[in-house]
């Protein structure tokens, strides 16, 4: 099974994407701030992160940084789901390594969407 982390400090918007990630046959592992998003990946080297990009302690943009970083790990598709909608924020995600960016509010329509197009479904 595919393992997906999804990484918000709302604990609503966690429960909603990963009742979403459960749907389409994904392993769900949550996480509420960017450094334990970057420890996650280290010991399960995950398919997929579904982040924030402003999350505690480390934020979501330095968190997929790190990620890129860690050559020895089999690297995970990143999509930023944020309430942010400054393009020059979305440019620097994509450019940086995000794999995609969605937009909140989102549905489920979005998401297998965005999934399609990454080719993780």
């Amino acid at each position: 099974m595919k393992k997906c982390i999804i990484a918000d400090d709302s604990a609503i918007i966690r429960m909603l994407l990963a009742k979403i990630m459960e749907n389409l046959q994904y392993e769900i592992i949550e996480a509420e701030d960017g450094e334990k998003v970057v420890s996650l990946c280290e010991k399960l080297e995950p398919t997929l992160i579904i982040m924030d990009t402003k999350l505690p302690i480390l934020d979501g943009l330095d968190a997929m940084y790190k990620i890129r970083d860690m050559l020895r790990i089999n690297q995970p598709k990143i999509i930023f789901c944020s309430s942010i909608t400054d393009p020059e924020r979305i440019k620097e995600a994509l450019i940086g390594g995000a794999d995609d960016y969605i937009m909140k509010p989102f549905d489920e329509e979005i998401i297998t969407s965005k999934l399609d197009i990454l080719d993780l479904l």
